[in-house]
């Protein structure tokens, strides 16, 4: 088990990571619900100290992207997003097609294009200061507790 200088420490980095990746997609425009957005979030095992973050299952494409000739994306999260957005497609003569039509427009370029990757999470992570800005608070908070452990045991 960890000691909670050392957990706080690793805490306090994984939340600025978070919030980060939370920066970034708002800069990127990559904000349509906030479902994203809201999904993103850590957890820590006590135990062992690994961090490990998560996000809505779509998170992995928005972060590395989707390679040209994949098979079609689900519509449904295409469909909520066209509504939020409130986008209306037209037809070559301007009239207003459907937002299933303009669903299967938007799967198919998806599909021929691709999608091209925001890695949200690994840029949170470098702004963060990386790994070794965790390392470093780690090796601070162990000190700490160090410190405070053999002030306590010369007292006794």
């Amino acid at each position: 088990m960890l000691a909670k200088t050392v957990q706080d420490a690793q805490r306090k980095w994984a939340a600025s990571v978070v919030a980060n990746a939370k920066s970034i997609l708002l800069r990127a425009d990559k904000v349509a619900t906030g479902n994203l957005m809201n999904s993103l979030g850590y957890s820590l095992d006590v135990r062992t100290g690994d961090i490990e973050f998560f996000s809505a299952s779509y998170g992995e494409f928005v972060e590395k992207g989707r390679k040209k000739g994949a098979r079609f994306p689900p519509s449904d999260p295409i469909l909520r997003w066209i509504k939020v957005r409130g986008i209306k497609g037209r037809d070559k003569k301007g009239r207003f097609i459907t937002d299933k039509s303009l669903t299967f427009l938007i799967q198919r370029a998806i599909s021929r294009d691709g999608i091209k990757p925001l890695p949200f999470f690994n840029l949170a992570i470098r702004r963060a200061g990386g790994v070794k800005a965790l390392n470093t608070a780690v090796a601070e908070a162990i000190k700490k507790d160090i410190a405070l452990k053999v002030k306590q045991a010369l007292k006794s």
